[in-house]
């Protein structure tokens, strides 16, 4: 009897999981006794859940590379050759950055395209297969350090293994039974549907979102691009959902159940002044920018960028000085740019406002 009771109290376990799980697989019954019908209703969805978990896992893995030839169909191949040159060095240089803090990455590298959807938005899904939408190029102005933040958020949610949570949700018994039972065609149906399923349901949650975001400063900072490009792609995404006519197409699905676009900007802005040691600080109202409490200057929009952008690009570019001991070496113009020691700080524009910029810089460092 206690051998029986150990077994069924096991099984109500392994039911009581699943559903926590969000694998809805047996109808809800009222509460009754626990009988034998019961018993094959837990057995059933043990079995499902099991049959679910090897179908996901299959395509989390040895399967990857013909789910990324579904997601292609589904999606389409953008071969736009300075977007896809663009994603080439990203990739390469995020990846090595990623490799020196985890290296699992080395025995399961990503494989990635530019696809053809407009709307702003870049995803990883299931076995490291990662795209981004020509739309992204578009809407950043092919502006690499900005680009980089956005692959490196996704880079986050696959060493995370976020796409394999979110699957459950989308992955149905029939379909896991299809990739299980079904053959080449049953593995192409299941595929196409679970790419269907990215960006269109909400299978990332606001947690995965934060640990994504935090995860991406580690990687694109690691890479060598500006640190100040995590808060400038947010600061853009901001002014570009002020304008109604683009607020729709350009904030779109991406943004369901994630941090609001002011908090983001805020924890980017706010890792700007960490990584300066508290020295580097930009006001997010205004763009004006301030060297140990001093004011620096508000730099005005130039070419794609607005003002704010540049602020963060130069606050970038400053807190690089001080987290790299170079606060201590001279301030120089080279043509309209300002430097401190090797790093460059702005373009000015014309000479004046570049010695300028200089004279000031110098007596606040």
């Amino acid at each position: 009897m206690r051998t029986y009771a150990k077994k069924m109290h096991g099984l109500v376990l392994a039911a009581a999981i699943a559903v926590a799980m969000g694998v809805c697989l047996v109808p809800a019954t009222p509460a009754a006794a626990f009988g034998l019908g019961d018993l094959g209703n837990v057995i059933a969805a043990g079995q499902a859940y099991a049959q679910q978990e090897k179908a996901l896992n299959y395509f989390n893995n040895e399967g990857r590379y013909k789910y990324m030839d579904e997601v292609k169909k589904t999606y389409g191949v953008n071969n736009d050759y300075t977007a896809n040159a663009m994603l080439e060095n990203i990739m390469g240089r995020l990846s090595t950055s990623i490799a020196a803090v985890d290296p699992s990455i080395k025995k399961k590298p990503y494989n990635y395209f530019v696809n053809n959807e407009k709307s702003f938005n870049a995803f990883c899904t299931l076995g490291h297969n990662l795209s981004v939408n020509i739309g992204a190029f578009d809407t950043l102005a092919y502006n690499e350090p900005e680009l980089a933040v956005v692959i490196a958020h996704e880079l986050g949610h696959g060493q995370k293994n976020h796409p394999m949570t979110g699957a459950r949700k989308s992955m149905t018994v029939a379909l896991a039974g299809a990739v299980l039972t079904g053959g080449a065609s049953g593995i192409a149906q299941a595929g196409t549907a679970l790419a269907l399923n990215i960006g269109r349901a909400k299978l990332i949650t606001k947690p995965m979102e934060d640990e994504a975001d935090e995860l991406a400063f580690t990687y694109y900072t690691g890479a060598g691009y500006n640190i100040g490009a995590g808060a400038a792609v947010w600061e853009r995404v901001i002014e570009k959902s002020k304008s109604s006519s683009a607020a729709s197409s350009f904030v779109g699905d991406m943004f369901n159940d994630h941090p609001t676009n002011v908090a983001r900007l805020n924890n980017y802005n706010n890792k700007i002044t960490e990584w300066s040691g508290g020295k580097v600080k930009v006001d997010s109202k205004t763009g004006a920018i301030t060297v140990n409490g001093k004011a620096f200057f508000t730099p005005a929009a130039s070419g794609n960028l607005s003002g704010k952008e540049r602020a963060y690009f130069t606050a970038g570019n400053l807190a690089a000085v001080y987290h790299n001991h170079h606060n201590g070496e001279p301030v120089t113009v080279s043509g309209t740019t300002v430097y401190v020691g090797p790093q460059d700080i702005v373009d000015a524009g014309d000479y004046t406002s570049a010695a300028n910029l200089q004279s000031k810089l110098q007596s606040i460092l």
